[in-house]
């Protein structure tokens, strides 16, 4: 794969990460956490109602507007996570994320886990078709794995696949642990017959053909996507006849478009048009998942200063994170104390080091700074040229003894920095939330994640306290040892939390969908209706 179609797909990634997320509040990230499952009453509970729930209506065109699209619609070795979530009216998984945070099978009919056989079992539904006619089987499922067997983490320790009968397959593994389940469950899957008739890789990048409840009719590249409903869906619905997808990186314009009336939902609007949008009656819909923003020392470098505990603790110290989040949050930022968010496992309700720049430069000059430390800032760029948030980071971390030059990148560079070349001092970046953050911290700073952090080294113990992780069965046991995660990066300062911003969409009162109950990568579109 080439440099540039990682870089397109990471940009994406940045694009879903930082725009999808904006534009919420403060409410706990995670009030259902996978531990403590709804309980079933004994007895009926009566409740009081309010208006009768509307009835789906059938038909209609759902307009949406979003800053950027994907690069890649099938070709899934090249697609990024942006990619994957661009698509999912078309294509479907073996397993989704419930709105309780665990495992809910999609495509699948049912799934075991079998740590003692060394062995993950799914049994898949049958008469589903592709949107080409031909049938979802056992067969079809090994060969979308087989193809992108490099994608997946973790993926040294598949042994085979083996095709029980048509619907049922077995992933037989050298070693189980507890990561693969929740990533080998969670990729699409394409047609085999459509990917081999077209050409293969160059047609998929261009194509899709899945088994959702839309078709791609046509797509322009950073211009539009449109998709018609599949009248052969293998569940009720869409309700749906087309969604319209216009891509407006300029938020004036995007905002202008909703006010209009000519939008139905807008999935990439900065703060502040959120705020003046809810205030005009709009409507903001949230969940549980999120972006984390963190403030990132270069710990690589055998030469950096960040090496030493104390210019990493001088960070924190010079940080007033609640200031930045009421000056730039628009009441939809909360600080950050730890790098999970509390009410996720291992997320803190107080900060471990509360702004005081006076023991920042104490610390500094105990390091050996104490005329000052010159630091680089990277930042990716945002509106109007600038980074809002660098600017007021650099403007604390100056008054207590830093002396911060911004390096303000656009996102190819600065994924290329982040990811490959690695970052010179500083940089502010994100993470995201999963099922649970056991699964979080595996992919943003385990010692195998999804995609490197060039710049941060894992200290040997926090490797052995990832492995480790690895074998806890129970969620409880899991739970135990995120926090043990969590708690080292904390104490350690190996990352700086800076604020929090849980995920959400604005719409016009009219739309009724589940998106965002389950975090970002399930959209279910099949149920999505307008009231006309």
């Amino acid at each position: 794969m080439s440099k540039r179609k990682i870089f397109i797909g990471l940009a994406l990634l940045l694009v879903l990460m930082m725009v999808l997320a904006v534009g919420c509040g403060k409410e706990n990230a995670a009030e259902n956490t996978p531990e403590e499952p709804a309980a079933t009453p004994e007895e009926p509970v009566i409740e009081e109602t309010g208006p009768a729930e509307k009835e789906p209506v059938w038909g209609g065109t759902l307009r949406i507007i979003t800053g950027a699209g994907p690069a890649v619609l099938s070709y899934y070795p090249e697609m990024g996570p942006a990619e994957s979530g661009s698509v999912l009216g078309a294509a479907e998984m073996l397993l989704v994320v419930s709105e309780d945070r665990t495992h809910e099978p999609q495509l699948a009919e049912w799934f075991e886990e079998d740590p003692e056989a060394r062995t993950i079992t799914f049994k898949l539904r049958e008469g589903i078709k592709f949107h080409d006619g031909t049938d979802l089987t056992a067969d079809v499922v090994k060969w979308n794995y087989e193809s992108y067997i490099q994608k997946l983490m973790f993926n040294d320790l598949l042994k085979e696949i083996e095709v029980v009968d048509d619907y049922t397959l077995v992933f037989h593994v050298h070693e189980w642990h507890n990561q693969l389940l929740p990533n080998w469950g969670y990729t699409p899957i394409f047609s085999r017959e459509a990917y081999e008739k077209n050409g293969g890789a160059e047609w998929a990048r261009t194509n899709i053909v899945g088994t959702g409840p839309f078709m791609l009719e046509e797509w322009k590249r950073d211009v539009h996507m449109i998709w018609v409903k599949n009248p052969n869906y293998w569940r009720e619905g869409p309700y749906l006849d087309r969604i319209e997808i216009t891509y407006i990186p300029e938020a004036t314009t995007a905002a202008a478009k909703m006010e209009a009336g000519e939008a139905d939902i807008w999935l990439s609007a900065p703060p502040q048009y959120v705020r003046e949008l809810e205030d005009k009656g709009f409507v903001r819909q949230s969940g549980w998942a999120g972006a984390y923003y963190h403030l990132m020392p270069n710990t690589m470098d055998p030469n950096s200063p960040f090496n030493d505990l104390r210019v990493r603790e001088a960070l924190e110290y010079a940080i007033d994170k609640q200031a930045i989040c009421d000056a730039l949050g628009y009441g939809y930022t909360s600080p950050l104390h730890a790098v999970a968010a509390e009410g996720e496992w291992g997320g803190r309700s107080e900060p471990v080091r509360p702004y005081n720049p006076e023991k920042a430069r104490e610390l500094l000059a105990e390091a050996g700074y104490a005329d000052g430390l010159k630091v680089t800032l990277l930042a990716s760029v945002s509106d109007g040229g600038r980074n809002d948030t660098a600017e007021a980071l650099a403007n604390y971390l100056n008054d207590a003894g830093f002396i911060v030059e911004l390096d303000i990148a656009d996102a190819g560079r600065f994924l290329q920095d982040v990811f490959v070349n690695g970052w010179k001092d500083l940089v502010i970046m994100y993470s995201g939330t999963d099922m649970n953050y056991l699964v979080s911290a595996h992919r943003w700073f385990g010692p195998q994640p999804m995609t490197n952090l060039a710049s941060f080294r894992r200290p040997p113990e926090l490797v052995e306290l990832f492995n480790e992780s690895l074998k806890a069965f129970t969620l409880e046991e899991q739970k135990a040892a995120t926090e043990k995660i969590v708690d080292y990066m904390t104490e350690q300062a190996l990352i700086i939390p800076l604020f929090q911003s849980p995920g959400a969409f604005l719409h016009n009162g009219k739309v009724h969908t589940s998106y965002m109950k389950h975090g970002f990568t399930r959209w279910d579109h099949h149920d999505m209706w307008l009231e006309q």
